[in-house]
């Protein structure tokens, strides 16, 4: 999230946030400004910065005494991470990935513990609630961003769409509080772990089978979002919760509702902010067209989106300015994943292909052709596992490929029987001989042996007394 940070002026050493929203955020010495200097050589409404096509902008307003971008003024120009902006007499520096502090309080008995992201004006917070020793996440409106009128009814009716969802992949919304703008939160259970973003590099580094298992995972949350009726959203990786599952693997989980996306979805802002680049379907791709998006089928191409990244390790776009891949979500279809590595399943190749689809109604988005390929890269079978009525049968102990583990049993003096992992065999392999037989035909193989010797010999005698007459 930017910052604009004063270092010198009046204010120095406050830090002001910068929104991504649709509407600027506005530098003056006005009081309904978002960055209120206290300088005199400052204009009422001076200059706002604004997100444009993944880029920050700043634009000067007419100014009395002007803007200076980096020493030279400017009537518009670009920001880059610590850029300077000079303003009356007040200096400024851009921070483009530095988070505010949260505030200072707590909310729904959860203490607010640090700043996840911002996006159109929504705080994301990370908190703990000690009662009941858990995580949470709270969505919190920035001052003066709360929503009214006809699009706060709507995220109203949203909340409770979600409030009562139940799903081992799905965080579920607590509470939320919408009457002014000192209360204007949303507070839902959360999973914990890192985002999906955050742990990118690290899942590509992994083996296939383990990218696999999270699309798996990924097609799950595209089912079960369906359950919520008008609340199927686009995805990207920020919004995805990574945690350590069993043994090596990872579980996957996402929020039932977000406010950030709920209103860029809305309005139309989600094309600005750069997160959803790579994965925002083409009916979203240009301004105006969220009105006519369906829900199920936009959350179907973001999903494949993301799981074409994680198999093939790079986006289904490929990469270039945000202008640039908006453009090709609208024109181009990505190659077939299986050609780029071919040891994916061809089934997941091709369902992947067929939700990229530029057309809405031609993206698969319901259990009838999503579940057969989840049930394809359900995980492996092929260990069985036998456990307390195991039977000792005929076959010797030695055979290969069983191992026998004996846990502890509390409780009895009995011996615990033992619990086996044995992999299918197709023929078992004959008997090996045990060592008792061995023993007993010991006397039989030397009697034999002697015998031979004996005859070997007496032969060899007459030959040599034969010879010699």
């Amino acid at each position: 999230m930017p910052v604009l940070r004063v270092r010198k002026g009046k204010n120095e050493g406050e830090a002001y946030a910068v929104f991504s929203r649709k509407d600027p955020t506005v530098l003056g010495r006005g009081e309904e400004t978002e960055v209120c200097l206290d300088d005199s050589r400052c204009s009422r409404k001076h200059a706002h910065v604004l997100l444009a096509s993944g880029n920050w902008l700043i634009q000067d307003l007419g100014s009395s005494n002007g803007t200076l971008l980096n020493g030279e003024k400017v009537d518009k120009g670009r920001l880059q991470d610590q850029a300077t902006i000079q303003i009356g007499n007040s200096l400024l520096v851009f921070e483009e990935k530095e988070n505010l502090p949260p505030p200072r309080r707590e909310i729904y008995g959860a203490r607010l513990l640090e700043t996840e992201r911002e996006e159109g004006g929504v705080f994301v917070y990370h908190a703990y609630q000690a009662a009941l020793d858990r995580a949470l996440r709270i969505d919190l409106f920035a001052g003066g961003q709360a929503p009214t009128g006809k699009l706060l009814d709507r995220i109203q009716d949203a909340v409770k769409s979600t409030a009562s969802l139940k799903h081992d992949h799905i965080n579920a919304v607590v509470t939320s509080e919408f009457s002014d703008t000192n209360k204007s939160y949303l507070v839902l259970k959360s999973h914990g772990g890192s985002s999906l973003e955050d742990e990118l590099a690290g899942i590509l580094a992994e083996p296939l089978a383990a990218r696999l298992d999270l699309v798996r995972q990924l097609l799950l949350i595209t089912l079960a979002r369906q359950e919520i009726p008008g609340i199927c959203f686009p995805m990207n990786l920020t919004q995805l919760q990574v945690q350590a599952g069993t043994g090596a693997g990872r579980v996957l989980s996402t929020a039932a509702l977000e406010l950030p996306t709920l209103l860029g979805f809305l309005d139309g802002s989600l094309r600005q902010l750069s997160a959803y680049t790579n994965y925002l379907p083409p009916e979203l791709s240009e301004d105006g067209c969220a009105g006519a998006a369906q829900g199920e089928k936009t959350l179907a191409y973001s999903i494949a989106a993301i799981s074409y990244h994680l198999l093939t390790g790079a986006p289904a776009m490929g990469q270039g300015e945000t202008r640039e891949i908006l453009e090709k979500h609208r024109e181009l279809k990505p190659a077939p994943a299986n050609l780029i590595d071919s040891n994916i399943p061809e089934e997941i190749s091709d369902l992947l292909g067929r939700m990229l689809e530029k057309d809405p109604a031609q993206r698969p988005s319901v259990p009838e052709e999503i579940d057969p390929v989840i049930s394809s890269l359900a995980p492996s079978t092929e260990v069985v596992e036998i456990q307390d009525d195991y039977q000792p049968e005929s076959e010797p102990a030695d055979r290969p490929q069983v191992s026998v583990t004996q846990p502890p049993r509390a409780g009895t003096g009995q011996e615990p029987k033992p619990v086996i992992s044995r992999t299918r065999l197709e023929s078992p392999p004959p008997p090996r001989p045990s060592m008792l037989q061995n023993l007993i035909s010991l006397p039989f193989w030397a009697a034999l042996w002697a015998a031979l010797f004996y005859g070997s010999s007496k032969v060899a005698e007459l030959l040599f007394a034969g010879a010699a007459q």
